[in-house]
């Protein structure tokens, strides 16, 4: 299966026809079609949401505008706050995604600038929850991805959900579950079945001149048909912030969780030897899942997050409810379902784990995508979620 995707693959990126782009609702999801060059998936975008993105985008940006209580200074300091983080960034931004973040400006009114702030806010704050099951761990076999972003339900993102389905020219067709005027990737599929998430991992490591991670994961996913290229991917990056990636690929049954800093990458698979020896982590076989907590000794010494003191020698054991809620709580629901996982207990592990501030679920289970967004400050683990198959999405079948 995966060497006649390629193929396909190889024929559709010589000639990628153009297809009408289209909004429709599918169990109650929006999903919006866009493909072409990237000016025109931008135009497209801007144009069939126009009203969302400008709400969105306005929404999210006047959050952060929010926290000071002098109006022009809050708004003069977030946006030099998102502005001096982006301009450190975009030499790093891959042209194609520049082209569509002016093909939404175009297409929405909504100015360029203010969707490259809105492209500068991930590198800079949140924390969220990711595992991969396969083989003995899961009911049949087959592998199941859950992903939680926990980000803060207050700033409002959850009002505006789309499913993306993306066929870009001379790259793969993928799947991204995202916001209106929102290009990057943070959680999604593609047509070879790999899926994608991330855990942010606060670090002393880190660095703003570098590839911003939603572009980095929307490459992965535009890029790679399989975990080790990805892996490859992340690891020749010019990468930024503290980040735990987990991807997972459900044709092979295989899953990898990669650990990074500015300048450090550690990957792990399932059953690797040296995540036994450390003391604070739960392996289990034919598993990977991550909290923010990083397990290689290097990464963990630098980190900021679940109470790690990079001023101090040594690693910490970690701390707070990221480790303790996310991490263990993890290990404690994959625990108790081992050998009988399916897409059900996947979502009941979800909904244990998640705070306050999920704004969105996912679980994978190829073909079936389940996705539940955050409905008001009610987080997203605790309402219903709703199922998509990819593979129809991606016109993979008939």
């Amino acid at each position: 299966m995966k060497h006649l995707l390629a193929a396909l693959w190889i024929v559709g990126a010589l000639s990628v026809p153009a297809e009408a782009a289209r909004v429709e609702d599918v169990n109650g999801l929006r999903v919006v079609h866009l493909s072409g060059t990237p000016r025109e998936i931008g135009r497209q975008h801007g144009e069939l949401l126009r009203e969302e993105v400008r709400l969105c985008v306005g929404q999210v940006l006047r959050y952060f505008r929010s926290y000071l209580k002098v109006p022009w200074v809050r708004s003069w300091l977030v946006n030099w706050w998102l502005d001096s983080a982006w301009r450190r960034a975009a030499p790093f931004v891959p042209d194609r995604y520049l082209e569509e973040l002016r093909g939404v400006a175009e297409g929405s009114g909504m100015p360029l600038r203010e969707l490259l702030r809105l492209h500068a806010v991930p590198d800079r704050t949140y924390s969220c929850t990711n595992f991969a099951a396969w083989g003995r761990a899961t009911k049949d076999g087959r592998l199941i991805h859950m992903r939680n972003l926990d980000w803060n339900i207050e700033a409002g993102v959850q009002r505006f959900p789309v499913t993306f389905v993306i066929k870009p020219e001379g790259k793969r067709a993928f799947v991204s579950m995202a916001w209106a005027g929102f290009v990057g990737v943070l959680t999604g599929v593609n047509e070879a079945q790999l899926s994608i998430g991330q855990v942010g991992a606060e670090t002393a490591d880190l660095s703003f001149r570098g590839e911003p991670m939603v572009f980095l994961m929307r490459r992965v996913l535009e890029e790679a048909a399989d975990v080790d290229a990805a892996a490859q991917i992340i690891r020749d990056a010019h990468r930024t912030v503290g980040v735990n990636y987990l991807i997972a690929d459900a044709d092979a049954r295989r899953a990898l969780a990669i650990e990074t800093t500015h300048r450090h990458v550690r990957v792990f698979a399932a059953d690797d030897p040296a995540e036994q020896e450390i003391t604070y982590a739960r392996p289990l076989a034919d598993v990977v899942f991550r909290a923010d907590t990083a397990m290689d000794p290097a990464i963990r010494e630098r980190q900021i997050a679940s109470g790690g003191d990079p001023k101090r020698p040594g690693v910490e054991a970690p701390t707070g409810s990221a480790y303790n809620t996310r991490y263990l709580g993890q290990a404690a629901g994959l625990s108790s379902h081992f050998g009988q996982l399916d897409a059900d207990a996947a979502q009941a592990i979800a909904k244990a784990v998640a705070p306050d501030s999920n704004v969105q679920s996912v679980v994978f289970a190829w073909p079936d995508v389940w996705i539940a967004n955050a409905d008001g400050l009610t987080p997203a683990a605790q309402t219903a979620y709703r199922r998509l198959d990819a593979a129809q999405l991606l016109q993979l079948v008939e």
